[in-house]
């Protein structure tokens, strides 16, 4: 009997004994078996604590402007499964995605594939089967074990190293920063988007001699009043600002040089401005009264960037704004220093439960708040983020900001509930 695609996905959530086992062993072996290993096109992949998906979507943006045929691998989705690959900015369908199945299904033989390495492989021969001249790929998690890993790229990427994934990846910057650097190909070409690279990164990069270009080196972004520049083997002035980091747009830019693509200055400031992605400080169109955003910010240097653009947001609304966070996180993250990061930046506080064995319940979140530095904003506990978005309403005005963030989960269910 043939699987829609709802079957499909129940099926590989059961499939394999945990959620999560990095290593490349088994996965590559089917990929090998269905020639998933190289591919005619440049491959990209893109690594990072933060700041992949955005990189990715710039990334895609330039490149699809400029004519060519892009794909992009990218994960967790937010609403939909099919947000994880796009093709020229459009999903494939829920039957392209279940035919996919059906060939790693028989490929795999006895192999246990985890759910995350099933769907890998199965966009991967969807991205076989599109002919790209360019493909992105978005680590999942860490990069040197991830099962994106498998798959010879042309170019590596790693946007920033911070604290994340520390049952998985270590717990300081020296580890996780080697993890990241798996990614890397010796005698191709590295961008290093990250500011302050660990050590063991550098190491890496010249044990292998990999062509490592580093930010605030090799390249770097200036900022002015109402725009920005880019400065690398050339410069690209003018730059419209952005909500999305223009840190990870530098970065972005970086890669373009190193393609050595004939693309215009017009096109590229074009580009920019358009880009965009889902859950990346993305503004809602509602008829309510308040500035409603949306952002997937879940550690704390994602809550750092998001709390200096609410700094920005608030200044441009007047001095009576009020900031009403409504926040949900997974009980795996450092949530005390996710909090401490955007404490100085919201006037109320409304923490959610989150469904799941990896939640946090509210109460959960409660008590991490009051251990928190700098908490100033009154504080109120919800079991979903729609009672939470009710009650703020309520009482948020004109001049006032609410921002949804802590977890693709809290955006995902603040997007299923309002578009309901």
């Amino acid at each position: 009997m043939q699987k829609d695609l709802n079957e499909w996905l129940a099926y590989l959530a059961q499939l394999h004994h945990c959620e999560i086992e990095l290593g490349l062993t088994r996965v590559s072996k089917v990929g090998t078996d269905l020639d998933l290993i190289h591919f005619d096109a440049t491959v990209i992949t893109v690594a990072g604590t933060n700041g992949k998906g955005t990189t990715c979507a710039f990334l895609e943006e330039i490149l699809i402007q400029a004519g060519y045929k892009v794909g992009v691998y990218s994960s967790p989705h937010i609403l939909r499964y099919t947000e994880r690959l796009r093709i020229n900015h459009k999903e494939l369908s829920e039957k392209d995605h279940c035919q996919a199945f059906t060939k790693i299904e028989a490929a795999r033989g006895d192999t246990s594939l985890s759910y995350f390495e099933y769907v890998t492989l199965a966009c991967l021969q969807l991205l076989k089967e599109a002919k790209c001249d360019y493909i992105l790929l978005e680590v999942g998690l860490g990069g040197r074990l991830d099962a994106t890993n498998m798959v010879e790229s042309d170019i590596s990427v790693v946007t920033t190293v911070a604290i994340d994934h520390t049952d998985w990846l270590g717990d300081d910057r020296e580890k996780i920063g080697f993890e990241k650097a798996g990614v890397f190909r010796a005698n191709k070409p590295v961008i290093c988007g990250e500011l302050n690279p660990p050590q063991s990164l550098r190491n890496y990069a010249q044990q292998i001699a990999a062509d490592i270009i580093y930010a605030n080196k090799d390249f770097c972004f200036e900022s002015q009043e109402n725009s920005w520049s880019w400065v690398g083997k050339k410069s690209i002035a003018d730059l419209s600002k952005t909500l999305m980091p223009m840190q990870n747009a530098s970065t972005a830019l970086a890669v373009i040089e190193a393609l050595n693509l004939n693309i215009s200055d017009a096109l590229i400031r074009s580009s920019l401005k358009n880009a965009k992605l889902a859950g990346r400080l993305q503004k809602i169109q509602t008829e309510e009264r308040p500035d409603i955003y949306l952002d997937v910010a879940h550690n704390p240097q994602s809550a750092l960037y998001l709390a200096n653009q609410l700094q920005q947001l608030k200044l441009a609304k007047g001095p009576n704004c009020k900031v009403f966070a409504i926040i949900g996180m997974l009980k795996d993250k450092d949530i005390t220093g996710t909090f401490e990061q955007i404490n100085e930046q919201v006037n109320e506080c409304n923490l959610i439960s989150l469904a799941g064995d990896r939640g946090a319940s509210s109460q959960v979140l409660l008590q991490y708040y009051q251990a928190s530095k700098n908490r100033q904003a009154s504080v109120h506990c919800f079991e979903n983020v729609e009672s939470a978005y009710k009650s703020v309403l309520n009482k948020a005005g004109s001049s006032d900001i609410i921002v949804i963030f802590g977890s693709f989960f809290t955006v995902s269910d603040f997007l299923t509930f309002s578009q309901g």
